[in-house]
């Protein structure tokens, strides 16, 4: 049962970015908020006279009547509005003193300050949005890539959805099936063969099974692709680092051992986020600041998308090091670097070097030789391994791939019966639970607590 937001509570906050700019806006909801502004409003149309979807110039002045801004503000009329209710947005010179000045006056005079996404909990409580579509708005807001913009934008337009909806429509389709026959059971009517009914399961499970593979294209969208650089002291992994990002960002040094932690920056290819980590060399020391960030290098190996292993392709290689620092590594997900290339008079690989850890590249952090090739390679290891594949909708909340993957077991064990053919009350049972799993996706069944963790995440404003 979904809670229900008291009707008699007015909420407020600042829903721009605190500094300097050119405008801030305060936001009010709630069945009060058309008095509220009436009261500190002045302006040619008093706003309690005021249709929805019109904008109106004036000054707000206090209980002084010292006017403290000129103002444009905005009126919404329930239920047409972002929350459904009554809402005024109050556009005011930006700043902090300005905005901050009019909030506390929009308090004093009877509204409250709204918590961490109250304005779309309330947008979701009144029936605007559906849960996956308030979780997209506080996606969209976060985004770092372009891609990542577009799948929040899309799942904020209900993409996702219209995909879940036609899930439990034939699950529905099912049950309905299954209960019309159990109504009959005495007369012995069939009303669907046991073929059909497993090619309907089967067809739902199908479609669930689709959007779960794509959880991991989501999950690559959404957070960007870590690539951790990887090898023994001046290999050369911090001038590559500063190549790629095409900055000093790393300090560079002759010296063994310069880079005693990980450094973390971010760059964009072809719209993917890619978060670089320059890890310290791999080497036994007595250093106890060196021990610490080979040791963290070492952990963040274990949790890397991408491995770019750097070797200095003018030195022999340690077989032995190399072998144990890459142990369990993925093949697909490693790149190995041979750097330093312009040292050398042919680009052949070191003699000795293991075969088969990764893909191999020559280049020139120096020279800037390979440096694209290395990034076309960084972009289609997540593309070619189906991280980044070509679906219309990605599955970006691990929430929604949580209840998908209880929806996916509930279909799972609802086709086992059927196969065994037992009775239509266990397969029923199973199809229940499915559609009660995907119905915690859209918001149709879920709990105070679950709506609490998921819009205290949101900013203050929205």
């Amino acid at each position: 049962m979904q809670p229900k937001i008291q009707s008699d509570d007015t909420i407020a906050a600042i829903a721009t970015p605190p500094g300097e700019g050119a405008i801030s806006i305060v936001r009010i909801s709630g069945p009060g908020s058309i008095g509220v502004g009436n009261e500190i409003f002045h302006g040619r149309t008093p706003l309690s006279a005021a249709e929805g979807y019109t904008v109106h110039y004036g000054s707000i002045s206090d209980e002084s009547g010292r006017e403290v801004d000129e103002v444009l503000v905005t009126v919404f009329r329930s239920p047409h509005s972002y929350t459904g209710e009554d809402a005024l947005e109050i556009g005011c010179h930006g700043g902090f003193l300005t905005s901050k000045g009019i909030l506390e006056l929009v308090l004093r005079h009877g509204a409250r300050q709204a918590d961490p996404g109250e304005f779309t909990k309330r947008a979701f409580l009144n029936g605007k949005l559906d849960l996956t579509q308030a979780e997209a708005v506080a996606d969209l807001i976060s985004s770092s890539s372009v891609r990542a913009q577009q799948q929040s934008l899309g799942q904020l337009q209900g993409s996702l959805r219209k995909k879940i909806d036609g899930i439990r429509r034939g699950l529905l389709e099912v049950l309905y099936s299954l209960e019309i026959e159990l109504d009959f059971s005495e007369e012995g009517i069939s009303f669907v063969s046991t073929i059909e009914l497993q090619n309907r399961l089967n067809n739902c499970l199908s479609e669930v099974r689709k959007l779960l593979e794509s959880y991991e294209t989501g999950r690559v969208i959404r957070h960007g692709v870590r690539v951790v650089l990887a090898g023994p002291p001046n290999a050369g992994k911090s001038s590559i680092f500063n190549a790629l990002l095409n900055d000093d960002r790393s300090i560079v040094s002759e010296t063994p051992g310069t880079t005693r932690d990980y450094i973390e920056e971010s760059i964009l290819i072809s719209g993917i986020r890619f978060l670089l980590v320059d890890t310290a060399g791999a080497r036994e020391s007595i250093d106890f600041a060196e021990k610490e960030g080979v040791l963290r290098s070492r952990n963040l190996l274990k949790t890397s998308d991408l491995t770019v292993a750097v070797v200095d392709s003018t030195s022999q290689p340690d077989v032995d090091f190399w072998a144990e620092w890459m142990a369990g590594s993925i093949p697909n997900r490693v790149i190995v670097a041979f750097n330093k290339c312009d040292l050398r008079k042919e680009m052949v690989r070191p003699e000795g070097f293991p075969d088969g850890m990764g893909r191999e590249i020559h280049i020139s952090a120096l020279s800037g030789y390979g440096l694209d090739e290395l990034r076309h390679l960084m972009l289609s290891s997540v593309v070619n391994s189906g991280q980044i594949g070509e679906y219309d909708i990605a599955v970006t909340n691990k929430r929604h791939a949580e209840s998908l993957a209880r929806v996916q077991t509930a279909i799972e064990a609802s086709l086992l019966s059927a196969t065994r053919e037992m009775t239509n009350e266990f397969i029923a049972l199973d199809v229940r639970l499915a559609i009660e799993a995907i119905g915690s996706i859209t918001g149709e069944v879920t709990t105070e607590d679950v709506l609490n963790g998921i819009f205290e995440r949101f900013c203050v404003g929205k």
